[in-house]
């Protein structure tokens, strides 16, 4: 049996009853496909934090004018605090499911992610259960991606984290930095883990190789692309100088859409069925991704919604006043992933930095 994990909320008695019938109808109409809601319900602010801490939850249904704690008056602030509290602490896919769906919070409304359901219509509850049930695959995925987490989170902890923590001991005084120095330690040997190419390891994703939107929301970054008046520009200085401010002015690479034969070659390895055709064309896309290409050019994958790469034009170069690039990240529309940042930037800084040698005259070999 298929079991997703829902957290229900809603201080009204008669309210929780009509849930915990129509997801039992739900269940019982999805007994054919496998697939089974296991709810947790709370009552309150306090009692759904205490569930999402105790149990691997897989959504939520929460109602918005919900009391802090038993016995509270109700408000629907703490209904939106307890929704962004599911959505950005914990991650998880949630609905809204309330006698006044208008009074959700305009910065989750204006993600286009929520859904707001209305309790007094005869099929909400079920229209709500069916609406989060869409997300099934993704809850399985995420699912499958935390367990995967943490595993690596444990190896991570067994050989580096306590046979070291003797390092870490004077800095016990200072928790929040402590906190902050684990956390730290913890990602960036997962991903190290994770993104390793090696024997068992899962090759990237072309959509792997850019944030959107991109990670700093206050400025710009290396690897930061803009669509600016003349096109495609790729941020190209260094990440320290620009967090710093120590430069006035950024350094940026044009990005060209398009390579010749790439539709053709995606199409002939998506449809074709002859091997050396398909060959061929895996041997186009190596060539691209392993950036056998002149030293002056640089191979990115298509953005996010788009059919066709970029090629970065090491030649074609400006620099911008960083505060008006700052001014411009409106413009942003991805940013290059730090895993493919160092090969973008090393190359450029070899193009940039080579010297080249004076044009020996070759008739004088023979003088």
């Amino acid at each position: 049996m298929n079991l997703k994990y829902i957290l229900f909320v809603d201080d009204d008695e008669m309210n929780r009853e009509l849930f915990s019938g129509a997801i039992e109808d739900w269940n019982e109409k999805q007994e054919g496909a496998g697939r089974r809601f296991v709810p947790e319900i709370a009552t309150s602010y306090e009692e759904a934090i205490n569930a999402l801490d105790r149990y691997k939850i897989d959504c939520a249904l929460l109602d918005l004018r919900l009391p802090q704690a038993v016995n509270d008056r109700e408000t629907p602030a703490i209904g939106n605090k307890l929704a962004k509290e599911v959505l950005y602490s914990q991650g998880l896919p949630l609905a809204v499911l309330s006698g006044h769906p208008g009074e959700i919070d305009e910065s989750l409304r204006d993600l286009g992610l929520i859904e707001a359901f209305d309790k007094g219509d005869a099929d909400g509850y079920e229209s709500a259960l069916d609406w989060l049930a869409d997300k099934w695959h993704m809850m399985g995925t995420l699912r499958a991606a935390k367990s995967s987490i943490d595993q690596s989170t444990a190896e991570v902890f067994a050989k580096r984290l306590w046979p070291r923590w003797s390092a870490y001991a004077s800095l016990e005084g200072s928790q929040e930095k402590l906190n902050r120095i684990i956390a730290r330690q913890y990602v960036s040997h997962i991903a190290d883990i994770l993104g390793l190419d090696n024997e068992v390891g899962i090759g990237w994703h072309p959509f792997e190789n850019y944030n959107v939107p991109a990670l700093f929301d206050n400025r710009a970054h290396t690897g930061d692309i803009f669509r600016l008046e003349d096109g495609l520009w790729v941020v190209l200085s260094p990440q320290c100088d620009m967090a710093t401010q120590k430069i006035p002015n950024v350094i940026l690479a044009g990005c060209a859409p398009g390579y010749d034969r790439w539709l053709e070659n995606v199409e002939t390895l998506s449809t074709s069925t002859n091997e050396k055709a398909r060959e061929k064309a895996s041997a186009y896309f190596r060539n691209l991704v392993n950036q056998n290409l002149p030293a002056s050019k640089h191979f990115l994958p298509p953005l996010p919604g788009e059919v066709e790469p970029l090629l970065v034009s090491f030649g074609n170069i400006k620099t911008v006043p960083l505060a008006e690039l700052n001014a411009l990240l409106n413009r942003r529309v991805a940013s290059v992933s730090s895993p493919f940042i160092s090969n973008l930037v090393q190359r450029f800084g070899a193009f940039i930095s080579r010297t080249g040698q004076p044009n020996l005259e070759v008739d004088h070999f023979a003088n």
